[in-house]
């Protein structure tokens, strides 16, 4: 029995982590809709507010920021269950890929944030 309850703890934390990764890379895609669907309903409306904003912006500022985000990515570092409950604080990093001076990939870390995830839906950002 404490075999089922400790695979269906890890499970639900994957659920969280494979929900905030999906999140991530779709919005860093700038694939709005995408992202939406790893979202709850409540958090969708502000959500969508917000990337209608992002609509709003001239066409060579949209194409400038996808260039820019395409340099980017997004690593977790940590899922962490608060206290019993479905809900989740996922850590992440985005971070830079460049070229070193001898060529190879080097990252370069430019922001750690969270997302919380409750029944493996995005519910908030920076909690």
């Amino acid at each position: 029995m404490a075999v089922c309850v400790l695979s269906g703890c890890a499970n639900k934390a994957q659920q969280a982590q494979d929900s905030a990764q999906g999140f991530l890379d779709a919005f860093l895609a700038n694939d709005f809709n995408a992202a939406a669907a790893f979202c709850s309903d409540d958090f969708n409306v502000d959500f969508g507010k917000a990337m209608e904003d992002f609509e709003k912006l001239d066409d060579s500022v949209k194409v400038m920021l996808k260039e820019q985000c395409s340099q980017l990515e997004m690593k977790i570092s940590s899922v962490e269950r608060v206290n019993e409950s479905d809900t989740f604080i996922v850590s992440y990093n985005i971070v830079k890929c460049a070229a070193d001076s001898t060529g190879a990939e080097a990252l370069q870390e430019l922001v750690s944030s969270e997302l919380k995830v409750v029944d493996g839906k995005v519910v908030s950002l920076n909690r």
